[in-house]
């Protein structure tokens, strides 16, 4: 669930999240709902490392749950 996303090494941010999903460093990934053009490539990848994908939250709830003080779209859990 996203509550250990606050206790668990993370990636923040959709740049940083695709540069650990190539280095095959992410177990799981959440996705902020309805930004897909920002997405878009974090999907894509995802489905072809087999990474399973949670998109039941908004950027702000990702960002509050990063304990960073601006929305997140995407955040990944580390290996």
């Amino acid at each position: 669930s996203l509550e250990l996303a606050a206790s668990v090494r993370k990636t923040v941010g959709a740049k940083q999240t695709l540069k650990a999903m190539k280095r095959n460093e992410v177990t799981q990934l959440y996705i902020a709902m309805m930004h897909e053009q920002v997405v878009a490539p974090l999907i894509a990848e995802a489905e072809g490392a087999h990474i399973p994908v949670d998109r039941a939250y908004t950027m702000t709830e990702l960002g509050m749950a990063c304990h960073i003080k601006v929305k997140a779209a995407a955040v990944g859990l580390l290996k």
